[in-house]
């Protein structure tokens, strides 16, 4: 395949055995660091804040959470958008992505999904980040919101409310919604430890190493276990 001997090395390395094999036809993303450089969730979360849209201490008060509960905050994230309709946040988060996130996809990203398509692969994005911002993302990369999962929460009359839809979507909750949804990934691409457990209920995986030169433990474990990894 011509298009996918464009793309670098260690992707046609993950991707050319997986288009090979017999594998499920779905292709699982998860997008902050693997999609796109930058936090996604934690940027929309500053802005919101910002627009007095949640309270302003917001992100301080999740920034303080995440180093010794990630999961925790996660789920904070997106409860602290309760009271939000969801039509006005969707229509913000529309808009910054497009403004702040589009220069930020990888370069390999679009030629990549391109080539997955083409063999008959359906893309999948499920992340940690609140799902309504991952639905931007993915809308900008051709993905429809129905092969979108993010942290999530009950809406109500059209109104968010503060009851997330559990588990959150990092670490075994992400498998847990996957399977929930009838997903059963192929191939599967992550770049932090809290997406040990979906790459590894794939048959196929690429790791996306952060852009520093600190190997997190994602890094050290495809190493250790011959899986391809990217240098972005």
């Amino acid at each position: 395949m011509a298009a996918l001997d464009l793309l670098p090395p260690s992707v046609q390395a993950a991707v050319r055995p997986f288009l090979d094999s017999d594998a499920p036809r779905i292709a699982v993303f998860d997008a902050d660091g693997t999609l796109w450089r930058g936090d996604v969730g934690e940027d929309l979360l500053r802005a919101l804040a910002a627009a007095r849209l949640v309270g302003s201490d917001a992100y301080a008060r999740y920034d303080a959470l995440v180093e010794h509960a990630p999961v925790e905050a996660y789920g904070y994230a997106v409860q602290v958008m309760a009271g939000l309709r969801e039509a006005e946040l969707q229509a913000v988060c529309t808009t910054f992505f497009a403004q702040r996130y589009f220069g930020r996809v990888f370069r390999f990203v679009r030629p990549l999904f391109e080539v997955l398509r083409h063999a008959g692969v359906t893309p999948w994005l499920c992340s940690a980040s609140p799902r309504w911002i991952v639905e931007a993302g993915a809308k900008a990369l051709g993905v429809e919101p129905e092969h979108v999962i993010g942290v999530d929460a009950e809406v109500d009359a059209g109104v968010l409310t503060n009851r997330l839809r559990l588990p959150v979507t990092a670490g075994p909750g992400k498998v847990e919604w996957l399977t929930r949804r009838g997903v059963t990934p192929g191939f599967a691409a992550g770049n932090g430890e809290l997406d040990l457990d979906m790459l590894e209920a794939a048959r196929h995986r690429l790791v996306v190493a952060p852009p520093d030169s600190v190997e997190n433990a994602l890094v050290r474990h495809a190493r250790r276990s011959g899986w391809p990894i990217l240098k972005t």
